[in-house]
């Protein structure tokens, strides 16, 4: 199937599709937005669409409420968040390798949180994932002393973009062409190139096709649903606390 540029909305006049993705380590409505989205950027191609992992904290959002001054940029880690830690690793994968080391990096810590269930935010397992990631091995150690800040910067630069630009309030939220930005929970996401794909087309023409007429979608839920969606979420109880 071949798909060309023109077949999309191009708002910022450069040929691509260009999409922002916001999202948390912790929240497992990101990771199947994260592997939706590689998967039809994959088929889509490099020359086509132009993808943007952003970060949004969903701890940030929850604890500001009641501490306004309250940021988990300035946070340590091994302190109150939980965040932090994937938060600054994440960044630095990203200021070693752009776009793609940062998704190969989120893509083995979201395998370990949300189909395994482990503890992200202690360090051994940040370790593991740098390293399955290929990144520079030393660099990581940086990141786990304090002493590499990118991540916390790309964190704070990110955070208050989503807000400021966009209201933006949770994850994952989606972002076409710099102006049209979608919240989506997506559980579990089609497997299927076809079934992705088409996913993705309707999403697309949702969040930019009918600008100022669809204000708010949301799917109601029996309990059977929910129990179903309950058992899907298994592996990302613990840590959930950052999602209320």
């Amino acid at each position: 199937m071949t798909h060309h540029p023109g077949e999309y909305t191009d708002l910022n006049d450069n040929g691509l599709l260009d999409l922002d993705v916001y999202f948390d380590f912790l929240c497992p409505f990101s990771y199947q937005a994260f592997l939706w989205v590689r998967q039809v950027s994959e088929l889509m191609g490099p020359d086509v669409i132009s993808v943007r992992w952003r970060f949004f904290s969903l701890e940030q959002g929850r604890l500001s409420q009641n501490k306004p001054d309250w940021k988990i940029w300035q946070q340590k880690p091994g302190g109150e968040s939980q965040g932090i830690l994937p938060f600054a690793a994440g960044g630095a994968a990203h200021a070693q390798g752009g776009e793609a080391a940062l998704a190969k990096f989120y893509a083995v810590l979201g395998r370990l949180r949300h189909e395994e269930g482990a503890p992200i935010w202690e360090p051994n397992y940040i370790k593991q994932a740098w390293t399955e990631a290929g990144l520079e091995p030393k660099a990581v150690d940086k990141v786990l002393d304090g002493s590499d800040r990118s991540g916390y910067e790309k964190l704070e630069r990110d955070h208050k973009e989503a807000v400021e630009r966009y209201n933006a309030f949770g994850t994952p939220t989606l972002v076409f062409e710099e102006h049209r930005a979608f919240y989506f929970k997506l559980m579990p996401r089609p497997t299927e190139l076809d079934e992705a794909l088409e996913l993705f087309q309707h999403v697309q023409r949702m969040a930019m096709g009918f600008w100022g007429a669809v204000l708010e979608f949301k799917r109601p839920m029996t309990e059977a649903q929910n129990a179903e969606i309950h058992g899907q979420l298994k592996n990302s109880h613990e840590g959930l606390n950052v999602l209320k």
